[in-house]
């Protein structure tokens, strides 16, 4: 076919052209050529992102092998998540609270910095030498409404049950190591906040 021919059709016929093309044998090696060369040279620096992004998740011994390539992400995001463990066990208390801004609320729900508020302010302090503590109701809601800062008090809302198991809740997922929502086996049977190193 003529290169007249060719520019002269329609775009879907180019395209049809084109994917015939690369499905043929002797094409394929100048075309992967031509991929290469672009990945190479962008502008985009891909190559060297990807040395970058593979050094910082430690993939820059690639395996040879296509078995060993299937299992290296997996297992790399499974030696990942030992470490991360690891560090919680070794220090806990400090784990994922530790980096807190003044400004806490910015990209931050409210319940969320009233769990972070509540461990840093409340538990940190009480669990100073203790192996576990228990804070009770009473004290979590006492804490909320009066002793946290006060953009994130909770002031008179028609449900504070929900506000507090939220906010516990929340706490949990943060750190489901080391918190227990236990309900009291007497009384009004309100949910207490167990913490253990």
């Amino acid at each position: 076919m003529s290169t007249e021919a060719i520019f002269g059709s329609s775009k879907t016929e180019k395209i049809n052209q084109f994917l015939m093309l690369m499905k043929d044998p002797d094409v394929q090696p100048t075309f992967r050529m031509y991929i290469e060369n672009v990945l190479a040279t962008s502008e985009l620096n891909i190559l060297k992102r990807l040395k970058v992004i593979e050094t910082m998740l430690e993939l820059n011994d690639y395996p040879v092998d296509d078995d060993e390539s299937d299992s290296t992400i997996p297992k790399q995001i499974s030696l990942l998540s030992n470490q991360i463990n690891e560090v919680i066990k070794t220090n806990n208390k400090r784990s994922i609270m530790e980096p807190i801004p003044k400004a806490i609320h910015i990209g931050m729900s409210k319940t969320t910095a009233r769990a972070i508020l509540l461990f840093k302010d409340v538990i940190e302090v009480a669990i100073e030498g203790k192996d576990q503590i228990v804070i009770e109701s009473r004290d979590i809601k006492n804490y909320l409404t009066n002793h946290i800062e006060p953009e994130y008090r909770v002031g008179n809302v028609s449900n504070f049950r929900k506000v507090k198991k939220d906010v516990l809740t929340t706490l949990k997922k943060l750190l489901p190591d080391n918190i227990l929502l236990d309900k009291k086996k007497y009384g009004r049977r309100e949910i207490r906040l167990v913490f253990a190193t």
